[in-house]
């Protein structure tokens, strides 16, 4: 299983102000695309293995820091790591690199486990515990190990 996981996209105009500069709230949906590959490269789906099963992934902390701007049509390469996990939340961080490998932006997202009907927080190893066991399995990264 890998520990990180990069998904490579290109800057579209849509996440970018009117100067084509990356809008700040783009780097946010760049990281749930990430989180969301991180996942499937591990062998978990979020629809079939989450929300199939009544488990909804809610974030509870955000933080991102802008190094460099990045403009319309940059290729851009966001690297996603699990460096938290417990039996109600995880953690995920993440670093945003452009087509020469310099670091543009870094942050972190925080996860609870809740019950999508009642949006109640759940311990995952009673809730579901096949997919607890896989989520257990993942591989944890050291929280220093990114930006």
């Amino acid at each position: 299983m890998p520990e990180r996981v990069v998904t490579t996209l290109e800057v579209r105009w849509g996440e970018c102000d009117p100067a084509g500069i990356v809008y700040h709230p783009s780097y946010i949906d760049w990281f749930s695309i990430a989180r969301m590959h991180f996942l499937k490269e591990n062998g978990i789906r979020y629809m079939n293995d989450f929300h199939d099963r009544g488990v909804t992934v809610v974030v509870t902390d955000v933080g991102c820091h802008y190094r460099k701007a990045l403009r319309a049509e940059d290729v851009v390469r966001v690297t996603a790591g699990l460096v938290e996990m417990t039996r109600a939340r995880l953690a995920f961080r993440y670093e945003v690199t452009d087509a020469q490998g310099e670091l543009c932006a870094w942050g972190e997202t925080r996860h609870a486990f809740v019950d999508r009907d009642t949006l109640r927080p759940v311990n995952l190893a009673k809730f579901a515990p096949e997919l607890w066991r896989r989520l257990a399995a993942l591989p944890v990264m050291p929280t220093d190990s990114l930006a």
